[in-house]
């Protein structure tokens, strides 16, 4: 989330009635909630718009319409600061886990606390078990934290089925992965990982090329200079 003057605020033009997703991350502290498909992981930082250190919502492009919102902290995090008050009008949202329509951001966070409490939401159950375990049992932990409508699970899920040879499938979610989390190194990265298994020589090029360029402007440092030059295409 980046830094923005409360004058930039959300007008009402860009008001979302969109469903979103719920996703409650208790070892991180996290309620991360958006449209379904969407993550909040290798998103443009211009498309955040930051109310306060803790909470910031999401937009589908730099002018555009929320599709949801992060709160860090978020055990900790009070809505009825006077600093974040604008969470309490526009945008608003339906929320089908919490029954709830054409809410606030605030009711939304009170609503997830009262339904979940301290637990987190059963696709982060499969996550988090999901990284403990190897090779098939992994897969099914993947597939069932897919299943429960969580989209990172696609990065997994795809390097997972890579390290088991099913290469067509590990390039299918790993390039979509790229196309929902766009600036994120490692996702190009392994993206052109598969890409460079099943003979897509100029595609994995491109992909670690992305990857590189995306090191350049972050903090991720990925081994995509390698295997770029491994692919003989520097």
């Amino acid at each position: 989330m980046i830094e923005n003057d409360l004058a930039m605020r959300l007008s009402s033009e860009s008001v979302s009635s969109t469903p979103l997703y719920l996703n409650h991350i208790a070892t991180y502290d996290w309620l991360i909630a958006l449209r379904f498909g969407w993550v909040d992981d290798g998103q443009p930082e211009r498309n955040w718009r930051e109310v306060n250190a803790s909470f910031g919502y999401l937009l589908d492009s730099p002018d555009g319409v929320a599709v949801g919102f992060k709160v860090l902290d978020f055990s900790e995090f009070d809505p009825d600061d006077p600093e974040v008050e604008p969470i309490w009008s526009e945008p608003r949202f339906e929320v089908p886990t919490l029954g709830l329509q054409a809410a606030s951001a605030g009711e939304i966070v009170l609503a997830t606390r009262a339904l979940f409490g301290e637990h987190s939401t059963i696709n982060r159950e499969f996550f988090d078990r999901a990284v403990e375990l190897k090779g098939e049992e992994a897969l099914a932990h993947w597939l069932a934290c897919l299943q429960a409508g969580d989209s990172m699970a696609h990065f997994a899920l795809g390097y997972t089925l890579l390290e088991l040879g099913r290469l067509q499938e590990a390039y299918r979610h790993l390039r979509y992965y790229t196309e929902i989390a766009p600036t994120g190194a490692w996702n190009w990265c392994w993206f052109g990982k598969a890409a460079a298994e099943i003979g897509e020589r100029d595609e994995a090029a491109r992909a670690f090329r992305t990857a590189i360029t995306l090191e350049r402007g972050g903090v991720d440092e990925t081994d995509a200079p390698e295997l770029l030059a491994a692919l003989g295409a520097g």
